[in-house]
């Protein structure tokens, strides 16, 4: 008989949503979300990136990057400039404080992701790593 918790796609989501949790709370000090970090991330990775650029890097909905973006630069960390060859793009930018800020707050991100690795060898989280690659490629096929 199915056992919602033996299914892998359960098992993985509800430890993702945890781990989302528990460095949203991490970061809830800082006054910034774990999306807003990880966006920061890509903006300082590439100089000029377009919304959808980014959204797609950050795997989320162009909807949802739109209201983040507006956040971010009334926030004052994000400048929204129209591409020069093509005015329905935005390009979007590091202002000097969302430098700062980033500057700030990725060491958060390595510290906790360093404490959540503790006592797992290099070459379990790499069978980790794979096994978790092999099985998102397997969704991504036909059932």
């Amino acid at each position: 008989m199915f056992e919602i918790d033996d299914c892998v796609s359960f098992v993985t989501s509800k430890a993702s949503k945890e781990i989302a949790d528990a460095f949203n709370e991490k970061l809830s000090s800082y006054n910034i979300t774990r999306v807003q970090w990880i966006a920061l991330y890509f903006l300082g990775k590439y100089e000029c990136i377009n919304q959808s650029e980014l959204a797609e890097k950050m795997n989320i909905k162009t909807s949802t990057m739109v209201r983040l973006i507006d956040r971010m630069e009334n926030e004052g960390y994000v400048l929204r400039t129209k591409d020069t060859n093509d005015r329905r793009i935005t390009n979007l930018s590091l202002t000097e404080l969302g430098l700062k800020r980033r500057e700030e707050i990725m060491e958060i991100g390595q510290r906790f992701s360093d404490f959540i690795i503790k006592d797992i060898s290099d070459e379990d989280l790499l069978v980790f790593k794979n096994v978790m690659n092999k099985i998102v490629e397997n969704s991504k096929s036909n059932f």
